[in-house]
């Protein structure tokens, strides 16, 4: 139900990832994991994206909000199909051998806290039992690139990123209308995405393109240990 490794760039802090989001986590079973990490040296252990129902189970558990994510749907139509005719830039397959140079643009757009890398990539593409994923090139460097995934009838959005330095000339639009039209050949019903709750540009990227803002927020929590 849950797993334990190193957060991206800081081994100090361990992450506790659910792997099965339809199961509530009992306390026992948070404090097995927290107890886990506690063995492995971390100073502190920190969560991926939460439910609000399952981060009240990590609250009771000690632990305490650091990020609170927006969570946004898009119902798949064929409208996607016509929106993605007009794509401004070339889209091509993510290969296992990018990852490294897409970590490196996942930490430049979020941040050394929040940005993956490698390993946790590789970790978002085997979150979902299908997955798709797409990048930007300017010569031999990433611009940008998305990784979408499907599991049952739901999209999702799993990660976004685009290099500072490429930021305003749509290589995000083009990402996510190409995850969309992904989502939409496999007959899913819904597109799912959450970001930031005071990332403006995002927000404003996701509103274009059709997402709309649900009331349940994410949440992303921290526990310190002590040693």
């Amino acid at each position: 139900m849950w797993r334990v490794r190193s957060w991206p760039n800081d081994s100090s802090v361990a992450h506790l990832v659910f792997v099965d989001h339809l199961s509530l986590p009992t306390l026992a079973s948070v404090n097995v994991a927290v107890e886990q990490a506690r063995r492995t040296g971390a100073r502190a252990v920190r969560t991926s994206a939460l439910y609000p129902r399952v981060a009240d189970v990590l609250h009771a558990a000690g632990f305490e909000t650091v990020d609170t994510l927006v969570l946004l749907r898009r119902h798949l139509d064929p409208s996607i199909v016509t929106d993605t005719a007009g794509l401004v830039h070339r889209l091509r397959p993510f290969r296992a051998w990018h990852a490294g140079r897409a970590a490196e643009v996942d930490q430049d757009a979020f941040g050394t806290m929040w940005g993956n890398d490698r390993s946790s990539l590789g970790d978002i593409r085997r979150a979902t039992p299908h997955n798709h994923a797409r990048l930007v090139r300017d010569g031999h460097s990433i611009a940008g690139f998305a990784i979408s995934g499907a599991a049952l009838d739901s999209g999702y959005l799993q990660r976004l990123s685009v290099g500072s330095s490429y930021r305003r000339q749509q290589i995000a639009n083009d990402l996510v209308l190409d995850a969309l039209r992904w989502m939409y050949s496999r007959r899913l019903g819904a597109a799912y995405v959450n970001t930031g709750i005071e990332n403006q540009a995002a927000l404003a990227l996701y509103g274009g393109l059709g997402f709309e803002r649900l009331d349940d927020e994410l949440i992303i929590a921290e526990r310190a240990l002590d040693r």
